[in-house]
């Protein structure tokens, strides 16, 4: 059987698989044509990279381009070879861990640098703490990334999936357009998955697409996209958010043939228990045979609708090198969360402490960052928007949690942080796009380049060696020294209390190695 793994761990040499399946529903009618936008999209080899010796690109950052995929996990990236060959080319963060595995948490920590418990948008709705509702609430649309770097005269463009639940209510397009200079945001709350037949806010006129092989939802963004790239001038950040591979993981009819005859990744931790589970995880029956071909299919499905990142990744390399940036943009290619299926006898899912669902790809690409070099050390989702407000001149506040990537973009750097935060503070409901049956309660969970340590209440904690354990498989916290749990909780509980510079003193405690 085969196995995908995600880059490794460089001090650690650690190797972390996670099974990854898609859905069944199928999104007829794409063109079989590249997608809209794409001007002489260049070509990769279709092996994947082979790593050359870091050597930066000389230039000065100008623009920033993140291209933000939807549940794309690294086994998954790894079976895409126009995402894999990427890492080649630019810079990877190997130890790069979302916030929180849910789509609007993670993508509000995006917008305003704070973990979960600073921000308070703990779910995807707002019936259960969260959602467009409670970031509208709170008033973060008028004091967020796309603000800060607006007041600084960045040209700012959103296009693709923005916050569950928008808009909510009458007035909230005019809301969210705030800080945003070009705003291409769907608004049909589902349909947008499906890839057809959804609404557009498009700048605040409101389009509506049906099923036409022009209207599949993906080349839409990537063709907004790319004339944003076009018109943008010479200061400017543009967000590309797609929808895939989020279930029902939409597959644009050029890319059905690929991917054919592949089978789910079955790592170690495929079909297993977890030693001393925690008591929602154990008791999980096996998988029966009928499982396993399900894995195998959703697998396929995931892939090939995996292919329209790539697509869109192209297209805006061939616009950036059209538009003469090629040489003065960073680009950031990621998600919002990672995926599971299979993974401890968990089907499908992605609200675990778990690497499949919390450790994600992130490759930089751009002036001055080196090509075919991996950063091992422990990089945050609420480093984003310090990290592109530093780059492109623009100040943040000092409550933001994370640390701007500035110099470690451009090289090794001493004493940077020792861990990093992940928590699961909210819960999804039926009819929420990412609700599952089994979901782990309520969690918070240091990561370490070594530990992974998780408290949950009213379970019992956990506590896994990625050194000696990369699968996660272990629960080792009967028998670590106390000497390490003592450190690691200590340093839980000051990262779960942080607010803005104190994290960043929390997140560098030492005695966790």
């Amino acid at each position: 059987m085969r196995c995908r793994t995600r880059p490794l761990l460089a001090a650690l040499s650690v190797t972390v698989v996670a099974l990854v399946a898609g859905c069944s529903a199928a999104a007829d009618g794409a063109s079989d044509s590249p997608p809209p936008g794409t001007v002489s999209t260049p070509t990769t080899p279709s092996g994947g990279p082979t790593a050359s010796g870091p050597v930066a690109t000389p230039g000065t950052i100008k623009n920033v381009v993140l291209v933000l995929a939807d549940d794309l996990e690294w086994p998954l990236w790894n079976d895409i070879p126009r995402l894999k060959a990427l890492e080649a080319e630019g810079t990877t963060f190997t130890n790069y861990v979302v916030s929180d595995s849910l789509c609007c948490p993670s993508r509000t920590t995006i917008f305003r640098g704070q973990y979960v418990h600073n921000h308070h948008v703990v779910s995807n709705d707002q019936a259960s703490g969260g959602g467009w509702p409670v970031f509208r609430d709170q008033g973060y649309p008028k004091d967020c990334l796309p603000v800060w770097l607006h007041k600084a005269g960045v040209r700012t463009g959103l296009v693709g999936k923005y916050l569950n639940q928008f808009p909510h209510r009458r007035g909230d397009l005019a809301i969210a357009h705030q800080g945003w200079d070009d705003f291409v945001v769907p608004t049909s709350h589902r349909a947008e998955y499906r890839g057809y037949d959804y609404r557009l806010d498009d700048n605040g006129t409101i389009d509506a697409h049906g099923s036409a092989p022009t209207d599949f939802l993906n080349d839409v963004l990537t063709s907004k996209a790319t004339d944003f790239i076009g018109t943008a001038g010479d200061h400017f950040f543009l967000e590309l958010a797609t929808f895939t591979p989020h279930l029902p993981a939409p597959v644009a009819p050029r890319n059905l043939g690929t991917h054919t005859g592949e089978r789910a990744p079955r790592d170690p931790a495929c079909d297993t228990a977890v030693t001393n589970a925690p008591h929602w995880l154990a008791g999980l029956p096996p998988f029966t045979a009928a499982t396993a071909a399900h894995l195998d299919r959703t697998w396929v499905r995931r892939a090939r609708s995996a292919e329209s990142v790539a697509d869109s990744v192209d297209a805006v390399r061939a616009a950036l090198a059209a538009s003469g940036h090629t040489d003065d943009t960073l680009l950031l290619v990621t998600s919002d969360n990672g995926f599971h299926t299979g993974s401890y006898r968990l089907h499908r899912g992605k609200r675990t402490a778990f690497d499949d669902d919390t450790v994600v790809p992130m490759v930089a690409i751009g002036p001055g960052v080196a090509a075919g070099r991996t950063v091992p050390q422990m990089t945050s989702e609420t480093d984003l928007a310090p990290t592109i407000s530093e780059e492109l001149g623009a100040g943040h506040p000092d409550w933001v949690d994370g640390r701007s990537w500035k110099d470690l973009l451009a090289g090794p750097v001493d004493h940077w942080r020792s861990g990093v935060l992940s928590e699961s503070l909210g819960t999804t409901l039926p009819g929420d796009p990412d609700f599952q049956l089994i979901a782990p309660p309520s969690f918070t969970a240091l990561r370490t380049e070594r530990w992974l340590y998780v408290e949950t209440p009213g379970q019992r904690s956990e506590l896994y060696d990625r050194l000696n354990d990369p699968y996660e498989l272990h629960n080792i916290i009967g028998t670590a020294p106390r000497q390490t749990l003592a450190a690691l909780h200590r340093q839980l509980v000051a990262m779960h209390r942080c607010a803005g510079p104190t994290c960043r003193v929390a997140d560098a405690l030492p005695g966790t190695a």
